[in-house]
């Protein structure tokens, strides 16, 4: 056992689905426009006072039911933690019991969880750690108003968490590639007091440019081409969205699978959710190679490509 991949995956939804026609009774978007027009049919809301903590935890504890592995690293990523200071993962440590393990929180939005991922496969391979736990969480619709029309519709809230461990040689994370450009912060930002603000067309630019050059540069980096690729899990923006992206680089729905229908854009949790989602949907086999894509405020970018391992399933 050389190399360090997935070995388990948890997800938690708060609550029940939050249909287009609450939405609509906030903002006055009209219902029917959501789904034609972006693809969301519903995505879930955390109550307040539930925070990101919450939904990681649900999330993590989901991952670990089972398993045998230990974590000894939490990285968290997300833009909407309880508290300025400490991190969201040191609150994570302590509701998981796992004194003493190192936890630190990564903000990189919508990009948030390869880049924790990288963080916490780098520290493998430097062999500081072996079974780091990886958490996408974010409670983003706290952070939206509730009555604005261009936005309210697209998110929800939700975590999803990824067990890393030792898998054979040749297995689990073969590439990670990472991008920003600061010049485009403005495209996508919450300011500190006020509400989400986003220029979609200037996104949705970045989302078309970088998308397919960030996968590529994974790609590259593994030695993998396009078309070997089973599966590639793209940060569900929305569902129209990713499949514009999908048939950009000539991926079909069941290579490119989109839900984000029935959870909206989870922010930092979006490719765990969705990860976690193909498999239950689709179980992952032995061997097959998985991309994750990701654009994300910042602007950010990130994409990793895995070659899957698994025990039972070949």
């Amino acid at each position: 056992m050389t190399a360090t991949g997935v070995v388990s995956l948890g997800l938690h939804l708060p609550g029940t689905p939050v249909g287009n026609e609450s939405i609509a009774a906030a903002s006055g978007a009209d219902p029917q426009w959501m789904e034609d027009r972006i693809g969301i049919r519903a995505r879930h809301h955390a109550p307040r006072p539930q925070t990101a903590t919450d939904l990681a935890v649900g999330a993590a504890e989901n991952a670990l039911a089972g398993e045998a592995v230990t974590p000894d690293l939490i990285v968290v990523a997300t833009v909407t933690a309880e508290r300025p200071v400490p991190s969201t993962a040191c609150f994570v440590q302590d509701r998981l019991g796992l004194a003493g393990v190192p936890a630190f929180d990564v903000n990189a939005a919508c990009s948030g969880f390869v880049y924790a991922l990288s963080c916490a496969y780098g520290m493998t391979l430097a062999g500081h750690v072996r079974t780091p736990l990886v958490i996408g969480a974010d409670t983003f619709t706290h952070v939206v108003d509730p009555t604005d029309r261009r936005t309210a519709p697209l998110f929800g809230d939700g975590a999803g968490a990824v067990q890393l461990g030792p898998v054979p040689d040749g297995y689990g994370i073969l590439a990670v590639d990472l991008w920003a450009e600061g010049s485009q912060a403005m495209y996508a930002t919450v300011p500190r007091e006020g509400w989400f603000a986003m220029d979609g067309r200037g996104v949705s630019g970045v989302v078309m440019d970088m998308g397919p050059k960030i996968l590529q540069g994974a790609l590259d980096r593994a030695g993998v081409r396009l078309d070997q690729l089973d599966r590639v899990i793209v940060h569900q923006a929305n569902p129209r969205l990713v499949r514009r992206l999908a048939d950009h680089v000539g991926l079909d729905e069941s290579r490119a699978p989109a839900y984000g229908a029935v959870t909206g854009n989870t922010a930092s949790a979006s490719i765990p959710v969705a990860l976690a989602m193909a498999d239950r949907e689709r179980p992952f086999r032995r061997g097959d190679l998985v991309a994750l894509v990701a654009v994300g405020a910042g602007m950010t970018a990130g994409a990793a490509v895995l070659r899957w391992y698994s025990e039972e399933r070949q």
